[in-house]
């Protein structure tokens, strides 16, 4: 039986995805580790290895929307027959046997031409980065020979189209992985000119770092920031990607619960000591502890005390999770993503501060695994380092509440008749009140409060 190749899910929200490119051809033969294909969804990109060998036989095209678990295709071992109404298929073959009747399929080694009475289906046969590529480049699709499965037009097509009319000494401006554009964008780097290491050329992290270093030259300072512009055009975007997504999550978040907000201040002062301590401590090691982390190992040492806060629902249960997983808000150009810390309350503070900021990391370097978005049960949101005092975070559905972190700020409190000085935060906490009512929603957040005003406790 041939192996089945899913479209994997990434988070318990995921409802669809698409293969934004298969890295082996329809027919090509593919190797246990190999990049199979790249999944694309409203989020996230992700690279997806092939678990086993042999001759991979697509179902779908690029860019087809999916649900996750859906079969994209398979993958068919020595000696094995491929059927012919297998979709990619172009007859009956045996792997590792040349069939007679067999028509040549279509690699990027053997670029089949679009339907020419189908002028109106070119642009649909090309892959989303490559319509994208098109459009940045003023590229009409119509006129291009697709190299990729089936004749589809793929990111390589449009860049062949747009490369420079002089020889290289090398291949250049092959595939890059969405790391690798997301770097070429921020470094200012033309991926037509960086020669790919990677499988099958494929443009990689280290080479658009590499090309960077060798072209990097000092910019002039009247050309280093953009000019303002007077026009009173309207500029028009897309709702589309991590922004649609977005906006309909947040959407019907709001519309589908029973969301109310309580903000509660906290003494920040022993907190702050702690911080400073823990970060002299382990500077060494280069682990620095943040605000965010305290308040996340808080929450998770109040949830395991106030499980209904650790819930989800449906239409006819509320679940009350036996692993605490807080998710953690990480801002990107793109929009928020929430990245997950598993096991918190069972995470030493070092672990917590470590984790953290490797999720931190990885989700702003496009390098986020699997389980990195998955089976979050509570979420935090922090946004003081924009001097914010209070915020109404939105639930990450399905689950019953989030903390909002916001700035320390000075304050004063009384001493008998004499003024002291204090440093307070705000939590902005917002709940589920179909989950849970006000009381014990309001007794969490000063659970959280008393471990971050005794915190000490956090460290046992």
């Amino acid at each position: 039986m041939p192996t089945e190749i899913y479209l994997i899910k990434v988070g318990m929200n995921m409802t669809e995805g698409v293969v934004e490119e298969w890295c082996i051809p329809d027919g090509g033969q593919v190797a246990v580790g190999d990049l199979l294909y790249r999944l694309e969804t409203e989020k996230v990109n992700l690279d997806v290895d092939a678990e086993t060998a042999g001759t991979v036989k697509h179902l779908i095209g690029e860019g087809v929307p999916k649900e996750p678990g859906d079969v994209i295709g398979y993958i068919y071992a020595t000696g094995e027959t491929i059927p012919d109404d297998l979709g990619g298929a172009t007859s009956d073959s045996t792997v590792g046997e040349e069939s007679p009747s067999a028509g040549p399929v279509p690699t990027a080694a053997t670029p089949v031409a679009p339907d020419p009475d189908a002028a109106d289906t070119d642009i649909l046969r090309a892959s989303p980065i490559a319509k994208r590529l098109a459009r940045e480049r003023g590229i009409d699709l119509t006129t291009l020979t697709g190299s990729g499965p089936m004749g589809r037009i793929v990111e390589a097509d449009v860049l062949s189209a747009s490369a420079p009319a002089e020889a290289n000494d090398g291949p250049t401006g092959g595939p890059s992985s969405p790391l690798a554009r997301k770097l070429a964008r921020e470094l200012d780097v033309d991926l037509r000119s960086v020669r790919g290491s990677g499988p099958g050329g494929r443009i990689t992290k280290e080479d658009v770092e590499a090309a960077a270093a060798n072209t990097r030259a000092p910019i002039p300072a009247a050309a280093a920031r953009p000019t303002a512009t007077t026009s009173t055009e309207r500029v028009r975007t897309p709702l589309r990607g991590m922004r649609k997504t977005i906006a309909t999550r947040m959407h019907e978040s709001l519309q589908t619960m029973a969301q109310l907000t309580m903000d509660m201040d906290v003494a920040m002062d022993d907190a702050m000591r702690l911080r400073n301590q823990l970060v002299e401590e382990w500077q060494p090691e280069g682990i620095k502890p943040t605000y965010t982390d305290l308040v996340i190992r808080a929450a998770a040492k109040a949830l395991t005390q106030h499980p209904l806060m650790n819930a989800s629902i449906t239409d006819t249960e509320i679940i009350q999770h036996g692993a605490v997983n807080v998710g953690m808000a990480v801002a990107l150009d793109e929009g928020l993503i929430v990245p997950v810390v598993r096991n918190a309350d069972q995470l030493p503070m070092k672990a917590v501060a470590v984790e953290s900021s490797r999720l931190a990391a990885a989700a702003r370097d496009g390098a986020l695994a699997l389980d990195d978005l998955q089976d979050g049960t509570f979420t935090v949101s922090a946004l003081g380092m924009f001097g914010v005092d209070s915020f109404t975070p939105i639930i990450n559905s399905p689950q019953a509440g989030i903390l909002g972190i916001n700035r320390i700020r000075e304050d004063l409190a009384w001493d008998g008749d004499r003024p002291v000085r204090r440093h307070v935060m705000r939590l902005s906490l917002t709940w589920d009140h179909r989950v849970l009512d006000g009381a014990p929603a309001a007794l969490f957040l000063a659970a959280v409060k008393d471990l971050l005003e005794s915190p000490y406790r956090l460290l046992i």
